[in-house]
């Protein structure tokens, strides 16, 4: 018989009580331990800059210990730094490349490992002053590109061309939207332009902020960026797949089910070898992104969560 259970019963208790202290006091210890690990470097979309600052910063609360760098590059950038090892983790908007694939495949024999977050939609604004209402991805391509391959046979150029009336309809149209760097240049050239070229005076913006600016200083502007963008001075404008569908808002429910044309699903990507464990920090950091007030501060911010809550 264990030497504990042959001691009086008011000594047995006390142990307990003691171990039962020890732990408590430890295990607050340990876990703040397991998050003071060198800096965890985190880079990609810059239209995640934002979400990603509210999750770290909430994170910190949870775990003071907690030690990141946030790097906002571009989720082409933010690749090739987790390809070469100068990034733990790395945020996209869209898809990978496939060519992005491959060099990491190349480089490590596997692929990277991608997490959805949440969902975010390409959304297409103008100013508040302009009456448009909805447009088509053919049209889109009419008006934003110099190669015409989703369908239109000739280019957009006015806003007569999209059925508006009065003074605004003989102005030119000005083209504007986030630049080659960003997840959301990427999905609006591939869904909207059929992959073809912009038209050479597109200006390419860095940061929805500017796309914002130039729009709401320009009733003849019409641009692209995040569906997380708040701005009185903006309308947000329906997108239909082609002149006969319906026309779709990018609404939560409409960019989770994919039924917004320019819906996409914001990841993270990592490199962690098979049969490899997840490093603590960056373990716990993405199960607080999933769990309920992770995706409650995705939903504040603006984007869509994974699923609605049960």
């Amino acid at each position: 018989m264990s030497n504990l259970f042959r001691l009086p019963i008011r000594f047995r208790t006390l142990l307990i009580l003691s171990g039962l202290i020890l732990f408590l006091t430890i295990s607050p210890v340990m876990a703040n331990e397991e998050m003071a690990q060198p800096n965890l470097t985190l880079s990609g979309s810059t239209s995640l800059a934002n979400l990603i600052s509210l999750w770290v910063d909430a994170f910190r609360l949870r775990y003071p210990e907690a030690a990141f760098i946030v790097a906002d590059s571009g989720s082409a950038v933010g690749m090739e730094a987790l390809l070469n090892g100068s990034a733990d983790a790395v945020l996209l908007s869209t898809p990978l490349h496939e060519y992005q694939q491959q060099r990491f495949l190349d480089r490590y024999g596997y692929a990277p490992t991608l997490i959805p977050v949440a969902h975010d939609g390409v959304a297409i604004f103008v100013n508040k002053l302009n009456p448009l209402a909805q447009i088509s991805l053919p049209q889109l391509d009419a008006v934003f590109s110099r190669t015409l391959r989703c369908g239109e046979n000739k280019a957009i150029r006015s806003w007569r061309g999209l059925g508006l009336k009065g003074e605004l309809a003989q102005k030119p149209i000005t083209t504007v939207g986030l630049s080659a760097d960003t997840g959301a240049y990427y999905l609006f050239r591939k869904e909207a332009l059929c992959g073809g070229d912009f038209r050479t005076d597109f200006q390419a913006i860095a940061g929805p902020g500017g796309v914002q600016a130039a729009i709401s200083h320009n009733a003849a502007a019409i641009g692209f960026a995040g569906s997380a963008q708040d701005n009185p001075e903006l309308r947000t404008v329906a997108v239909a797949r082609d002149k006969a569908g319906k026309a779709v808002l990018p609404t939560p429910e409409a960019i989770r089910s994919q039924r917004y044309p320019l819906a996409r699903t914001l990841s993270i990507a990592y490199n962690l070898p098979p049969e490899h464990a997840m490093p603590p920090q960056l373990k716990t950091f993405i199960e607080f992104i999933l769990s309920v007030d992770g995706q409650d501060i995705a939903a504040e911010a603006g984007y869509v969560r994974l699923a609605e809550p049960q």
